[in-house]
């Protein structure tokens, strides 16, 4: 009898032990669990705080907008070549303001003085013609000056030069002036000019033009004595007082236009 209590109880005690090492072990089990659970929030933590970075990264492609931004003033590059006013002649070689609607050079050939077209800045350029002529028969235009100076056509009392325009395609001229580059062809007095057209007659100041070397420009207002829309002009230029006489190496007609 006491042997089968005694075995009774070694297999309470055997059972007894195995149920409390269950109950350790789940417990250990559980925490494992609540730890790994702990261990992915972190990488939820690490996911959320490389999304957020990747969010704010395109904020610092902002500064390329600004870039273009800073490319704006290329716009206003073209406005300074942008043309005024129908005259295309480009500045005026003698300072005057406006531009270029007419010059010519006169070039020596030998003696004989021919001009050279320089520039035509009008809008219609189908009458362009330049000449010296005399009022004698046999005429021939002198190339002077040329110790002293680039030397020039000589325009004294038996010559004048005629310049042929149009002015189609004009339809304003608020201010034309009309200059010689030159000097008066006379050791002791200055000289001037004079111009004549179908609109009428102008001349500079008298003794304008110095008779001193070297060449220099000399400009008088004409504005009056040309018109827009003529199919026709025709200036004709004179030397005037005191010494009537003129050594002209360039003459420039200067218009502000629309």
């Amino acid at each position: 009898m006491r042997t089968i209590r005694l075995l009774a109880l070694i297999a309470l005690a055997a059972c007894g032990g195995g149920a409390a090492g269950d109950d350790d072990d789940d417990g250990q089990g559980d925490a494992a669990a609540t730890d790994a659970a702990t261990t992915d929030a972190a990488v939820t933590d690490d996911a959320t705080s490389d999304d957020a970075a990747l969010t704010d990264a395109p904020l610092t492609d902002a500064a390329v907008t600004d870039a273009v931004v800073t490319d704006a003033p290329l716009t206003d590059a073209p406005l300074t070549d942008a043309p005024t006013g129908v005259i295309t002649g480009g500045p005026c070689l003698s300072g005057a303001p406006g531009a270029t609607g007419y010059r010519i050079r006169w070039a020596n050939g030998g003696g004989t003085a021919y001009p050279v077209y320089e520039v035509n800045g009008l809008p219609d350029r189908s009458r362009d013609r330049a000449g010296a002529y005399g009022y004698q028969i046999g005429f021939t235009p002198q190339y002077v000056d040329t110790a002293l100076a680039q030397g020039g056509l000589l325009l004294n009392a038996s010559s004048f030069v005629d310049l042929e325009l149009t002015t189609v395609g004009i339809a304003q001229i608020s201010a034309a002036r009309l200059s010689i580059y030159g000097r008066s062809y006379n050791t002791t007095a200055s000289g001037s000019f004079n111009w004549q057209t179908f609109e009428g007659i102008g001349a500079s100041p008298t003794n304008l033009v110095s008779n001193v070397a070297p060449y220099a420009w000399y400009t008088a207002n004409m504005t009056t004595e040309i018109s827009p829309g003529d199919d026709g002009v025709l200036i004709r230029i004179k030397a005037g007082p005191s010494s009537g006489s003129l050594a002209v190496n360039r003459i420039e007609l200067c218009l502000q236009a629309q």
